[in-house]
């Protein structure tokens, strides 16, 4: 008999209404500031920041790098309003070219368990309230339900 190929499943947070950005190879302050200044000048409402995984990446001044999920509070959003800020933060270098691929599938998804033992599930860094909570309160309604499914025991 086979062995079945060891894992886990990986779940994700999938909307078409709530923004959401996937932003990898980044500082942490900067990404921080840029969340804060985003939401304050497009009236987003609050924002929530996630580390999503560590990386060993540098930047030129030895700052380590991370990857990050923001979620951002006002919702609903028509998708036609998010594609315009997932092309306007790509435009200011906060995402990666292949992120942008996601709005021809007409919602994001944005991981909320661990994707397997090396990479645990995405822990909250950084909350700025600033009105509009509700798509944050989604997003953590499932990442509170989901964060530890998909792991498999240790014996």
């Amino acid at each position: 008999m086979d062995k079945m190929p060891e894992g886990n499943v990986v779940l994700g947070y999938c909307s078409d209404t709530v923004l959401m950005l996937d932003i990898d190879n980044q500082r942490e302050d900067v990404v921080k500031d840029f969340a804060v200044e985003y939401t304050k000048f497009h009236d987003l409402g609050s924002v929530l920041i996630m580390k999503t995984s560590e990386t060993e990446q540098m930047d030129l001044f030895g700052n380590r790098l991370g990857k990050f999920a923001v979620v951002f509070g006002k919702c609903p959003l028509s998708w036609e309003e998010i594609q315009w800020h997932v092309t306007e933060a790509r435009r200011l270098g906060m995402i990666e070219r292949s992120f942008l691929r996601l709005r021809k599938f007409g919602y994001i998804t944005i991981r909320v368990n661990a994707k397997n033992d090396k990479i645990p599930c995405p822990k909250i860094s950084y909350y700025y309230r600033h009105g509009d909570r509700t798509g944050i309160f989604r997003y953590i309604r499932f990442y509170v339900m989901c964060k530890k499914l998909g792991r498999k025991e240790q014996n």
